[in-house]
């Protein structure tokens, strides 16, 4: 995202959505374009990038995730939503891992809409400077004839450690022994939160501030954070079902143990 508004391409065959949301978010300042399927969405990717995509999960043709996919080679960095019903939210779920930040709901209230556009492209806009500042530092550290040393030293004090589990929150990747887990933007942003507040409670509502930069209700942000830890722990845990790492505390949230010892009488639901 540059210094002017962000360009948004909303994509929904049902022309009310369609509707509704681009004059949401111009009203809000951003810059909106809209297509009605899946290749007419492809069609406008090639002629000019777009820092969001907002995407409907089941169109005709193309589907959401199919131009998801697509999308990603043109646009590597851009942000993506899902929009979906309440029936096929399991599957957009599980094709979180393409490095959609988030699903939103037909139903969503229009603050709810706004809150998770402006947290997507925040989160945007952050790695991108990520990125710059890494390639800024190799490219320091190479003219004083350093090779890629002090990069690499930068990103082991980035490191946290939660038994055979290790946490980069430099380059955003996860560890367990030798293994690298496969997690979305999403999960890593949840494990992390946890394991900077590691051994303590944290509720849902602070799960979703600290994740996904907005508040939520309890209800509602219980809803939307037992999905992603259902697959978090898919991942992350030995035993899913006998959870060692991420323990539930019964209609409060999540702790994330600091040993494998914490896990022993606690709850997994």
């Amino acid at each position: 995202m540059g210094q002017g508004p962000a360009n948004i391409l909303v994509v929904d065959d049902e022309e009310p959505i369609r509707l509704t949301m681009s004059d949401l978010l111009r009203r809000r300042g951003y810059e909106v374009m809209t297509a009605d399927n899946g290749e007419a969405a492809l069609a406008l990717i090639h002629q000019r990038p777009f820092d969001l995509l907002l995407l409907d999960l089941k169109m005709p043709g193309l589907s959401g995730i199919d131009v998801a996919k697509r999308a990603r080679e043109r646009l590597p960095d851009a942000a993506i939503l899902i929009l979906t019903g309440h029936g096929s939210l399991d599957s957009a779920l599980d094709n979180l891992h393409l490095g959609v930040f988030d699903y939103m709901l037909k139903t969503s209230s229009p603050r709810d809409v706004l809150e998770r556009v402006a947290a997507a492209l925040q989160l945007q806009q952050e790695e991108r400077r990520r990125q710059q500042l890494m390639a800024a530092l190799q490219s320091v550290v190479g003219e004083l004839g350093g090779g890629t040393s002090q990069p690499q030293q930068q990103s082991t004090e980035n490191w946290i450690a939660v038994g055979d589990l290790q946490i980069s929150m430099w380059n955003q990747t996860v560890r367990r022994g030798e293994q690298l887990l496969n997690l979305t933007p999403t999960e890593f942003r949840i494990l992390a939160c946890l394991a900077q507040q590691v051994g303590q409670v944290m509720t849902y509502q602070q799960i979703v501030q600290c994740a996904q930069g907005y508040e939520a209700s309890s209800v509602e942000a219980a809803e939307l954070v037992k999905p992603h830890m259902y697959h978090l722990r898919q991942k992350i845990e030995p035993d899913s079902s006998s959870p060692r790492y991420i323990l539930t505390v019964r209609g409060t949230g999540y702790m994330l143990a600091a040993s494998a010892d914490t896990a022993v009488g606690r709850q997994n639901g």
